[in-house]
């Protein structure tokens, strides 16, 4: 009985553990790409196009 609870409280915290790594590398990851995309954007290097308007 003891044993199938820690097991429990293993996968819990190893689930865990990702969520703490993975979230704000991926938040931090956003905030690099956004800041380089508007400097590609004032410099005039990568301007993005509307390709929709094919009519």
């Amino acid at each position: 009985m003891v044993m199938e609870l820690l097991t429990i409280v293993q996968t819990s915290f190893g689930l865990f553990r990702i969520a703490v790594v993975v979230i704000p590398f991926l938040y931090v990851g956003t905030l690099i790409s956004n800041n380089f995309a508007v400097l590609l954007e004032e410099h005039d290097i990568f301007i993005p196009e509307d390709d929709d308007d094919d009519d």
